[in-house]
């Protein structure tokens, strides 16, 4: 029992200590509020107003005292003076700027060009003989000159069962029967060693690639 008392009393006693210290402080604060610190008659103008009451008094508890500071110190107010900055003027440099030079590809061009060449060079051909537009599914006739055999002209039958078209490289892949045995020959569609093309007969088919063929042993048979 004793032991709480004393417990009681020194609670008491920290609390008045505390009390008296706050009571100091805020009793110097609302001096230097009011300009007495200062040694100042007059208020001073510092965006606030001195108050009339004291902060604290001994009845007052925390939280006014608390509100009271808040408000004096929320009283104070900044002022901006506008500043007016001059206006920045462009320099010489970047008046003077050149636009951006834009560079092609050199790839792009030089197979624009050859483009352009390989349809001049197919056009050339053209006029020098008569070439007919050759199809897949189409039996045709060419004489063909052979360098190796001292430039002799030999004569081909055979059924066209692919083409691929590449410009001046155009090929066509011409399908005949050499003693019972299927061979095909890949030839040029612009070579010079073709001396004619006579087209025989012309067949319907559907596909662009005859490979099927293969398996037939006689396709010029109707």
């Amino acid at each position: 029992m004793q032991t709480l008392i004393r417990a009681v009393r020194s609670q008491c006693r920290i609390s008045s200590d505390f009390g008296s210290s706050n009571f100091r402080y805020f009793n110097s604060l609302s001096s230097v509020a009011s300009g007495r610190k200062l040694n100042c008659n007059s208020p001073p103008n510092h965006g606030y107003v001195a108050p009339s009451l004291p902060l604290f008094n001994e009845r007052s508890k925390f939280g006014t005292m608390s509100v009271s500071a808040a408000s004096t110190w929320r009283n104070l107010t900044t002022t901006t003076v506008p500043v007016d900055s001059p206006l920045r003027e462009p320099t010489a440099s970047e008046t003077d700027m050149p636009a951006r030079i834009k560079f092609k590809r050199l790839d792009k061009t030089a197979r624009h060009i050859m483009q352009i060449l390989d349809k001049e060079a197919v056009e050339e051909v053209k006029t020098q003989r008569e070439i007919p537009d050759i199809k897949p599914g189409y039996i045709i006739q060419l004489k063909l000159e052979v360098p190796e055999n001292k430039r002799r002209i030999t004569t081909i039958k055979g059924i066209v069962i692919a083409r691929r078209n590449a410009g001046l490289h155009t090929t066509f892949r011409l399908r005949r029967l050499v003693a019972g045995v299927g061979v095909e020959s890949l030839l040029p569609l612009y070579s010079p060693n073709i001396k004619e093309v006579k087209i025989l007969d012309k067949k319907k088919v559907r596909r662009a690639k005859l490979y099927y063929l293969r398996e037939k042993m006689n396709a010029l048979r109707k």
